[in-house]
């Protein structure tokens, strides 16, 4: 639990230090959105914005966000953390890479407050 407080931390301020940069643009994103759907909104958003440079790296997002969607709707809340998981581990692995590392941070925040809301 101490673990997973801790990278909630370090994502939130992620985003604090982010936010900046997300003034300077339109962005489309619901920060407050709490549901996945909102989350693959983003991922849309950010790879027609050219923030995700590689279509097979949004593709490969979207079906693990696709898979979380599925495994929720079906009431399989395990399924969908761990989806919710891999979505995160990938992001971190692309970011400053294949995925602009401020937008990157942006989805990992995003997808920190859906695992928590689903923990409620």
């Amino acid at each position: 639990m101490k673990k997973y407080l801790l990278v909630v931390l370090v994502a939130i301020l992620a985003l604090t230090l982010a936010a900046p940069a997300f003034a300077s643009e339109e962005h489309h994103c619901e920060h407050d959105a709490t549901t996945i759907e909102s989350l693959h909104h983003c991922v849309e958003h950010a790879a027609e914005m050219g923030h995700i440079t590689k279509p097979g790296v949004a593709n490969a997002l979207l079906a693990k966000l696709n898979a979380a969607h599925l495994a929720y709707d079906e009431g399989n809340t395990t399924a969908a953390v761990n989806a919710l998981n891999a979505f995160i581990a990938q992001v971190n692995a692309q970011s400053g890479k294949s995925i602009d590392a401020e937008h990157g941070a942006h989805l990992v925040g995003h997808a920190l407050m859906i695992l928590d809301s689903l923990a409620n």
